[in-house]
């Protein structure tokens, strides 16, 4: 059979061997190479690309933490200027500051609105201690609602009281502005709210003391001891505010000395008073070591 191949036939026969062998040769080794190059060719592409944002993700790494330095030393003066050092690394004796904060706060707000000449600002801050147990203190922070207050003044004058609240002894927003009236005898109201915001070695206070109970007379109002029937006086955490006033005074005219809407009890000098200062701030008053002139 083979001897009667001839010279053409065995060229063929050698030319479809060669063909079959060399297509088997693209699909088994160089076509997956071509994928496999080109594969290569796209991450290298990508790597490429990435390092050449190399440079501008660390400059705004460096932007970054400078950024975050500056926003460091920034809080660190604007705590130091309007935060009570209260510090929650010890329970009982962050207890003892918190005891003690109500009274002395009160003074700074009341001697800071004292300063406002320009109007005549009408009510009194009484602030109730957070609690008496020390495990229960607030963390990380202490909302105080200091209730409604009123002035009156001029258009000017009540917008320049609402602006200098930036530069209180405390952090404390004032919101819901309403003015009624005719200038210059308007009557701006508006509610404010008191935030405190605790330290704490490492951001983390104390663990929970063992056996923490209320201490004996500490309800109520700060310097308040317990009513009569041993009922506790309000404690912080919710506003004592009575109805908003929307409107001047029958007649027009402001009562010095009374709070708005019946919001704060006035407060009592002597023995068993509570924390906070009653009557209108007019200006001239002494202002508190630390609180931050106008």
């Amino acid at each position: 059979m083979l001897s009667k191949l001839t010279l053409q036939n065995v060229i063929v026969i050698g030319i479809v061997v060669a063909a079959v062998i060399a297509s088997g040769i693209f699909f088994v080794l160089i076509r997956p190479t071509q994928a496999e190059i080109k594969n290569l060719d796209t991450q290298i592409e990508a790597a490429s690309q990435r390092a050449a944002q190399l440079p501008a993700a660390k400059k705004q790494l460096e932007n970054a933490k400078k950024e975050v330095e500056e926003a460091r030393l920034k809080w660190a003066r604007y705590e130091r200027s309007k935060m009570p050092n209260i510090d929650m690394t010890d329970r009982l004796k962050a207890a003892l500051a918190f005891w003690k904060e109500p009274e002395r706060t009160a003074k700074l707000l009341q001697d800071f609105v004292s300063k406002s000449q320009d109007v005549i600002f009408l009510g009194g801050f009484a602030i109730g201690v957070p609690t008496t147990d020390p495990n229960q203190l607030p963390w990380p922070i202490w909302i105080v609602p200091l209730g409604t207050f009123q002035v009156q003044g001029d258009f000017e004058s009540i917008l320049r009281h609402v602006e200098r609240w930036n530069n209180a002894p405390r952090l404390v927003l004032v919101d819901g502005l309403q003015l009624s009236g005719v200038s210059p005898q308007l009557i701006g109201q508006y509610t404010a709210t008191l935030f405190i915001l605790p330290r704490a070695k490492d951001d983390k206070p104390a663990e929970m003391l063992p056996s923490a109970g209320a201490a004996p007379g500490m309800g109520g109002m700060a310097g308040m001891g317990r009513f009569g029937g041993g009922m506790p006086g309000p404690m912080m955490g919710a506003p004592t505010m009575g109805a908003p006033m929307t409107g001047p005074m029958p007649g027009g005219a402001m009562v010095p000395g009374a709070p708005v809407g019946g919001a704060r009890p006035p407060m009592m000098g002597g023995p068993g008073g509570g924390a906070g200062v009653g009557g209108p701030a007019l200006g001239g008053g002494p202002g508190a070591p630390g609180a931050e002139e106008y």
